[in-house]
């Protein structure tokens, strides 16, 4: 009887117990960093140092503001300077799930042109950065890519997730330019702290890494991020100061019109 009812105690605790990591799939995990708290709005100030292959460094100073609108969000970022693309901005609208394609418009003040920014044309390289207008989104588009967990383990002190994301179709492929990607996530923060890419034709192509990510307003955030191309040994330096979250963002904020005004700092 002992025995019996010892056997009926782990039972139940095992029913009990939460889902463990090797239980989970490559989507569940990316649906976790999808969802993952990053505030219903943030303003931030970003300096970008653009380093080609002889060390010659541009800088440039930009402004970027987000928000959520329940799973979808947009986006607005305006360059500050130097003088001769002051004004330039982006906007996106991310839409989640495929069933509605996202919008992006780039305005270019010498021109005084908005250019949109087409769903073929995901994967052109955003100002000369090593970032693409895909990877300017938060979170890639789930519904886009096949997602394999590869394994678990431990980095740097942090229990990781390496999860795999191929695109499901050839059009996809080389819309994104990208036949594979790899994401290296936080367990306890549900964050990526790297990101592997690999061109077209499999080879290897560029890599992100996320840097001091502290807590800012309860929300983890990362201070400083690298994209360094290993094919053209040219890189582009993210840093990160001046975070505001949840500030009420109006919704005027994130238009066409506010796109061709350029920021104005209230």
């Amino acid at each position: 009887m002992k025995k019996l009812s010892l056997l009926m105690f782990s039972a139940a605790l095992l029913l009990a117990a939460p889902a463990y990591s090797n239980e989970m799939t490559g989507l569940d995990i990316m649906k976790l960093v999808d969802t993952r708290d990053d505030g219903d709005d943030l303003i931030q100030n970003m300096k970008q140092r653009l380093i080609d292959r002889r060390g010659n460094v541009r800088e440039r100073e930009m402004v970027s503001l987000r928000k959520d609108y329940g799973k979808d969000s947009k986006s607005i970022t305006y360059f500050l300077a130097p003088s001769n693309i002051r004004d330039t901005g982006l906007l996106t609208w991310d839409y989640d799930g495929i069933e509605k394609d996202d919008d992006q418009w780039l305005y270019l003040p010498a021109l005084k042109k908005v250019r949109r920014i087409s769903s073929s044309d995901r994967g052109d390289y955003f100002m000369g950065t090593d970032f693409t207008f895909e990877d300017i989104k938060q979170t890639p588009e789930l519904e886009d890519y096949n997602w394999t967990l590869i394994e678990s383990k431990l980095i740097d002190g942090h229990d990781m997730w390496i999860v795999e994301g191929k695109p499901k179709t050839d059009e996809l492929k080389k819309n994104l330019g990208y036949s594979n990607t790899r994401y290296t996530i936080r367990k306890d923060i549900n964050m990526y702290v790297r990101v592997d890419y690999w061109d077209r034709k499999g080879k290897e192509l560029k890599y992100l890494i996320s840097e001091e990510i502290k807590q800012i307003d309860g929300v983890w955030t990362a201070m400083k991020g690298t994209m360094t191309n290993v094919q053209s040994n040219h890189r582009t330096e993210l840093s990160f100061t001046d975070q505001r979250y949840n500030t009420g963002l109006s919704d005027r904020t994130f238009s066409e019109r506010m796109l061709k005004r350029g920021y104005r700092a209230k």
